[in-house]
């Protein structure tokens, strides 16, 4: 951290009342933001966030929060927060997040994943014209970011972590595969999405859900969501559950299509939010040195292979996804 011991000391002071507390950190997730628990003599407790100056979507995350908040979506409470010194002290949401209960039955997370599901629908049915002028927001999802994560799934899983390297013309048709993707997921209307909606990403508080890391919030696909969501590599759904969960964003949100287009829908913008966790896990678990992220890679490409095989539109990726399933079986990543 750039700022210095008496300066964080300073602002916690300031804010939090207290002449003593303990400061602990929090080691979770990919993220280059600090976060630390705050805990007082009297037991309560807050989390601090230092964010940095490397990436410019972390400035976005106080300005996501008040426009979240105001749409009546579970997100943390700012108590303070110090602009200049990227310093922001918010609500303890706890350690339990949705990842979490993975081990529970499905009758105890169901509840849970509609609440989720609810809350977000009330981001994805926002009318994007009325987005408020100051709010700032990454870049949409378009062509060169579709690209680009198609890109770093190559890059990052396909070569660096499974070690295959394409012929180029095998290459020259993945990618136009790829870009009929884009233009099919670019044909839906665009809206506001949360960009990473899994499961370490909800936290449970009170038993209810309380959504965290959205400041990548942007105009976008709500498929791409709504895969992060129900082929979350971390978690683990039985068919019937993943399709009850599609069911029932459908019947929420009462599309003008079939309950079959919206399925196909939704296999294809998984497809393609999955190519970027797994490029992630690859870039994180190799380059950042950070190994754990490469333990979920298995599940990932089984879940690219599961959605590939629903949609008929990617035979190429398919294919891909099945080869390197195979690969990291063998290596019991």
């Amino acid at each position: 951290m750039k700022s210095t011991t008496g300066e964080i000391n300073k602002f916690l002071k300031a804010n939090l009342k207290a002449i003593s507390w303990e400061m602990t950190p929090i080691k979770k997730g990919g993220s280059d933001r600090g976060f630390f628990r705050i805990c007082l003599p009297d037991n309560s407790s807050f989390i601090f966030m230092h964010y940095g100056t490397d990436i410019e979507e972390n400035y976005y995350w106080a300005g996501i929060n008040e426009f979240l908040a105001g749409l009546e979506i579970s997100v943390p409470r700012i108590i303070a927060q110090d602009l200049r010194q990227h310093f922001i002290l918010m609500e303890d949401l706890g350690d339990i997040d949705l990842w979490s209960q993975s081990a529970l039955s499905w009758d105890k997370r169901r509840i849970y994943y509609y609440q989720v599901l609810t809350q977000i629908r009330q981001l994805h049915t926002f009318e994007f014209t009325k987005i408020p002028s100051n709010l700032k927001l990454s870049e949409s999802y378009g062509p060169r970011l579709y690209k680009w994560e198609h890109d770093y799934f190559l890059e990052n899983l396909v070569s660096a972590v499974c070690q295959l390297k394409l012929s180029p013309s095998l290459l020259k048709d993945l990618h136009k595969e790829l870009d009929g993707l884009v233009i099919r997921i670019q044909n839906m209307e665009p809206c506001l999405i949360h960009r990473d909606l899994q499961s370490q990403n909800i936290m449970i508080k009170n038993d209810q859900p309380v959504l965290i890391d959205f400041q990548g919030m942007r105009l976008g696909n709500f498929f791409y969501d709504l895969g992060s969501l129900i082929c979350d590599p971390y978690v683990t759904f039985a068919t019937e559950e993943r399709n009850e969960l599609i069911n029932f964003y459908y019947d929420l949100m009462k599309p003008d299509y079939s309950r079959n287009d919206f399925a196909i829908y939704f296999w294809e913008a998984s497809a393609q939010r999955l190519m970027q966790a797994l490029g992630a896990y690859g870039f994180l678990g190799l380059k950042k040195n950070k190994p754990d992220f490469l333990k979920h890679a298995y599940n990932g490409i089984r879940n690219l292979f599961l959605a590939t095989s629903n949609t008929g539109n990617l035979p190429i990726l398919h294919g891909l996804s099945q080869q390197c399933e195979s690969i990291l079986a063998d290596r019991q990543i």
